[in-house]
C-alpha cells in the first residue's frame, strides 16, 4: 500500500511537472503571424491550417494565420510589425521594399518557373478578343495594389491611351481573385483580370466551372508573388523560417501542402528581378 501511495504521489508530481513544462514552452514559444492576401483562395483554409501545423511541428514557433482584407492592410501590418511574414503580390513586395520594410524570404516555383501572368477572362460564349474589347462593359479588378488584378490591365489601357475608370461602364473591386472568377461565372461582370496561377488552381478545384471560362488575353509574364518577411525580423527567426519553407518538399505534410497549392517547391531568393513591376508602377505614377 505504501508503495502504491508513493507511486501515486510520484505520478501526480510527474504529471504536474510535465504540464508546467508544456505550459512554459508554450508561453515562451515565439509568435509568428503569417498573413495572406487575395493571391490565395480562401477555400483552401484547411491547407493553410496544415501549413500552420507544418511550421509549428518543425520548429518552436507559434504560428498565427491572418487573411488580410486588402493588399494595403498587409503593407501596413508588415510596416507596423503586426505581421512577420506574408504571401504577397509582386507589386506589394516592391512597395514594401521601397520603404525597406520587407525582404524576400522564399520564392515559389510553379511549373518549373518563377513567373505568372495577368489573365483577362470572360465567359466562353462571349466574342471578346482582347482587353480593349471591354469598352463600356462591367469589369472586375481584384485590388488596387494587385499586379495581375489591377496594375497590369490599367497599365495596358494607358499604353493605348485609355483610362480604366472611364473605359469601363462600371469597374468594381472584389479584393479576391477567386471572387473575380466567380463574378464572371455568375454573370455579375462581363470580364475580369486575375492571377493566372489562382485561375489554374481554381480550375483544378472546379473543373466543370472552368469549362465556361476562356482566357481572352494574357498580360506579362511578371516575376512571381513571393513570401516576404518584415525587415526587422530577428535574423535567427528569418533563417529558421526560410529553412522551413525550403524544406517543405522533403517532408510528407509539406509535400501534401505544396501539391494542394500546385506549387513545385520554394527556393531561396536568387536573381529574381522585379523591374517589370517597377516599370509599370513608375508609368502609372507619372500619370496620376
Amino acid at each position: 500500500m505504501k508503495n502504491d501511495k508513493f507511486f501515486s504521489i510520484g505520478g501526480k508530481i510527474f504529471t504536474t511537472l510535465f504540464l508546467l513544462l508544456a505550459l512554459f514552452c508554450q508561453l515562451n514559444a515565439k509568435n509568428i503571424t503569417f498573413s495572406f492576401t487575395g493571391t490565395t483562395l480562401k477555400e483552401d483554409l484547411k491547407t493553410y491550417l496544415q501549413w500552420k501545423k507544418y511550421l509549428e511541428e518543425n520548429s518552436k514557433l507559434k504560428i498565427n494565420i491572418k487573411f488580410a482584407r486588402t493588399y494595403a492592410e498587409v503593407i501596413s501590418d508588415i510596416k507596423d510589425s503586426k505581421s512577420d511574414i506574408a504571401y504577397v503580390c509582386s507589386s506589394t513586395y516592391t512597395l514594401l521594399k521601397d520603404k525597406q520594410n520587407a525582404d524576400l524570404l522564399a520564392i515559389p516555383i510553379i511549373n518549373g518557373k518563377d513567373k505568372y501572368y495577368s489573365d483577362i477572362i470572360a465567359l466562353k460564349n462571349r466574342k471578346y478578343k482582347s482587353l480593349l474589347d471591354f469598352r463600356g462593359k462591367i469589369f472586375a479588378f481584384t485590388d488596387p495594389d494587385s499586379t495581375s488584378g489591377s496594375i497590369a490591365p490599367t497599365y495596358t489601357l494607358l499604353r493605348h491611351g485609355e483610362n480604366a475608370t472611364n473605359f469601363f461602364s462600371n469597374l468594381i473591386y472584389t479584393y479576391d481573385h477567386g471572387e473575380s472568377i466567380k463574378a464572371v461565372l455568375e454573370g455579375f461582370v462581363d470580364g475580369a483580370s486575375v492571377d493566372s496561377l489562382v485561375l489554374t488552381q481554381y480550375g483544378k478545384k472546379h473543373p466543370q466551372d472552368i469549362k465556361n471560362i476562356k482566357i481572352i488575353q494574357k498580360l506579362g509574364p511578371f516575376t512571381i508573388s513571393p513570401i516576404v518577411a518584415r525587415s526587422n525580423l530577428n535574423k535567427k527567426e528569418f533563417k529558421e523560417l526560410q529553412g522551413l519553407f525550403l524544406n517543405m518538399q522533403n517532408t510528407k505534410i509539406g509535400k501534401k501542402i505544396l501539391n494542394h497549392l500546385h506549387i513545385d517547391r520554394f527556393e531561396k531568393p536568387s536573381n529574381q528581378n522585379y523591374d517589370d513591376i517597377y516599370k509599370m508602377l513608375d508609368f502609372l505614377k507619372d500619370r496620376k
